[in-house]
């Protein structure tokens, strides 16, 4: 019979590898940024946001902090390498007061989380508390990282999803499928051996998918009338400026 450690464990490298795919899905916007060398109007602030949430969760998997959560130390210490690279372009690619916002908060969550580690380990001398202290603020980090596509969306929907438009054009479906599949591998991992500061953010996080989703659902096939009318459209202009370039070259000829 198959324990119940291994069946978390199990779960535990599927959320592994579903949150790398969400770690890495910006890659083309930093590959777009990369060759033209410039950031442009993207903001640094969820990738600077994401590198707190994911050092914060290696704090906690430490086993001086929270024993046996070597599964939150791999996939956060990977999604803090990967977050820290996308930081450091635009660190790179940014300049005047841009970069030097982004330098600052890169400074002061390196402080902040220094010093979160230092106080732990002085003042708390239990697991269960130094567990709690880094839980809560595991907690709260994790639940802003998940809102913030949250209030997105809802700009979005309010923007794009209007009765004249009725367009989810660009809600990015794999994107949500991801999200619904590392927050449900997560919640599950934390609820069989209980652990309340994983399960709440990660409860959150497939709520918050969840309604990207039915949003998704519900718009879709209006989003595909929409592109079929705007590509005829196109497809019109097109001939209509073929039309008017065999036009001219007549004239210029004399015919």
């Amino acid at each position: 019979m198959v324990s119940a450690d291994t069946i978390r464990t199990a779960i535990g490298v599927i959320g592994n590898g579903t949150a790398l795919v969400l770690f890495l899905s910006p890659v083309p916007t930093f590959i777009t940024i990369w060759k033209k060398r410039s950031v442009e109007q993207y903001s640094a602030i969820p990738y600077v946001a994401t590198l707190l949430n994911c050092m914060m969760w290696v704090l906690y998997g430490l086993p001086v902090v929270h024993p046996h959560s070597m599964l939150v130390i791999t996939i956060n210490g990977t999604g803090m390498a990967i977050q820290l690279t996308y930081v450091t372009l635009f660190l790179l690619y940014s300049a005047g007061a841009a970069r030097r916002k982004v330098f600052l908060l890169l400074a002061g969550e390196v402080a902040f989380v220094g010093a979160v580690a230092a106080m732990v380990l002085t003042l708390a001398h239990t697991h269960e508390r130094r567990s709690m202290i880094v839980g809560v603020l595991c907690v709260l980090f994790g639940t802003g990282m998940y809102a913030a596509p949250l209030a997105v969306m809802v700009r979005t929907a309010a923007a794009v999803v209007s009765p004249q438009t009725k367009s989810v054009e660009y809600m990015p479906l794999f994107l949500s499928l991801a999200s619904l599949v590392n927050g449900i591998c997560w919640t599950a991992y934390a609820l069989i051996k209980f652990d309340l500061y994983i399960t709440i953010p990660n409860g959150l996080g497939v709520l918050f998918a969840v309604a990207q989703l039915v949003l998704y659902a519900i718009y879709y096939k209006s989003t595909q009338q929409i592109i079929e009318a705007r590509k005829r459209k196109a497809d019109q202009v097109a001939m209509t400026e073929v039309v008017v370039d065999a036009t001219r070259a007549s004239n210029n000829t004399g015919y």
